[in-house]
Formats: C-alpha cells, structure tokens, sequence
C-alpha cells in the first residue's frame, strides 16, 4: 500500500479525529489505521526534512505511531492468543505426529532400511542382467559367425565343392536358437531390475523412485552465476551469528558495522 494513495486525517490535539461520536469508539486498530493516515500524509508533505521544527514534528509523529502500532498489536495478541493457545493443546495432544516427531523418525529409520535393502538388491540384478547381456551379445556373435559359415558352404555348395551343408545350416540354426533364448533372458533380467513389493492394503506396488537431489559444487560459481540475492545473504549472515556464538568471533569475509538511528 502506497502512503501516497492515503489521505491523511488531521490530528486535534493529541487524539485523531476521523469519525464522529455517535459512532462506537474506535479500536486499536482503527487508530492504527488514523495513524497510517496522518503518517502517508506528513511523507508526502515532507520528503525531506529541512528544518528543526519539521523534525521536532516528525519525533512527535514518530511517537503517537509506535503508539498506535503496539496498541493494535496488543489487540491483536489479545484475540489471537487464545487461539494459539488452543492450537498449541491440539499440537501437544498430537504431539507423537509432529514434523520430525518420534513417529516420522521411526517411519523414515524404516524407509532408511528398507532402501538399503532394495539398493543392495537392485545392485545384484544389475549385475546379473549385464552378465546375461553379455552372454547374449557373445551368443550373437557365435550366431553370426555360423550364418556367415552357412553362407559360404550354400556357395561353395553352388560352385561345385562338396561341402556339409546341412551341418553348416544346422549348426546356424542352432546358435541363432540360443541367441535368442540368452537375449529373452537378458531383456527379461532388466525388467525385473526395478525392485517392487506388493501393497498390503491393496494399493500399488511399492518401488524406488529417482527424486533429485542438489549439492553444491562450487560456492563461488553458484553464487557467481546466481547473485547475491536477499536470501543467500540472510542465510550466510545468519551462519555468521551461529559461527560467532560458537567461537567468538565473526568469521572471515564478514564484517560488523554500527548505524545510529531514532
């Protein structure tokens, strides 16, 4: 909200007159909002303070707004508290259920375990389906070696020469069988990588899943190429009070400076 789209209300003496007294009186937050008021007007009147009585004023102003601020505050706290009160038993009497309570701690201990489980498998089965491709690949090549053979004696066998064709055709047919079976076995093998369980309750099978997951390289890079934004630089300040607590001192590329204000 812009104090320049506000129209400040004239303060008689020290109480903000904005309505009249037939009207209920004001609350605390309808005097916060007097006080936004008269605060947007006295901005945009002086963009500049120039002069000791305009500060003076200012100061005065500065004063009945931290007034009205709290004021509203301290109403707000008086409606809300009770709320928060209520949540805070409902949160209690569910406290075992919390964002990293003992329930999701003992969950993810399981997830923990059970990935274990599954990767050491999983790690198995891709072992062996490469193995059972291999073996495919090598039954491939004996495959093509005997339809090259079987070839050549069908030629051979053209040209006069008395060669063993049904042996030669025989023998291609049967490494072309076994190519075949090994690479069934091998496509079949990497399908099954994946490890699932079946849902107990019915709903869709259990597996792994890829999420992803960032990790920092290079911090000067990444910030290089990012920028400075108000987010890294309130969590680098804020790991800079932590290191401060921690050993004293402020730790190396970060500084302290004084500001003096009212």
């Amino acid at each position: 909200m812009s104090f320049h789209s506000i129209e400040a209300r004239i303060p008689a003496g020290n109480r903000m007159v904005s309505r009249t007294d037939n009207q209920p009186a004001p609350s605390a937050l309808d005097h916060a909002a007097d006080a936004l008021g008269e605060l947007a007007g006295w901005l945009r009147d002086h963009p500049v303070i120039q002069a000791l009585p305009e500060a003076k004023a200012g100061v005065g102003l500065k004063e009945r707004t931290l007034v009205a601020l709290n004021s509203a505050r301290d109403e707000r706290q008086a409606k809300t508290q009770p709320l928060r009160d209520q949540l805070n038993d409902i949160f209690a009497t569910y406290d075992l259920v919390k964002d990293k309570g003992t329930l999701e701690r003992g969950y993810n201990e399981l997830r923990k375990r059970l990935t274990a489980f599954a990767t050491s498998q999983e790690e198995a089965r891709i072992a062996e389906a490469t193995r059972l491709r291999n073996e495919a690949a090598e039954r491939e090549r004996i495959a093509r070696e005997a339809e090259a053979a079987e070839q050549e004696a069908l030629a051979n066998a053209e040209q006069g020469e008395c060669t063993d064709v049904g042996a030669a055709i025989a023998q291609a047919d049967q490494t072309f069988t076994e190519y075949r079976v090994a690479d069934k076995q091998a496509a079949i093998a990497e399908r099954n990588v994946p490890l699932r369980f079946g849902s107990v309750l019915g709903g869709k099978s259990i597996s792994m899943r890829t999420t992803e997951v960032l990790a920092i390289e290079n911090v000067e890079l990444a910030i290089k190429a990012i920028g400075l934004t108000d987010k890294i630089k309130d969590a680098i300040l804020s790991s800079a009070r932590d290191f401060r607590k921690e050993f004293g001192e402020l730790p190396v590329g970060i500084k302290a400076t004084f500001e003096r204000t009212l």
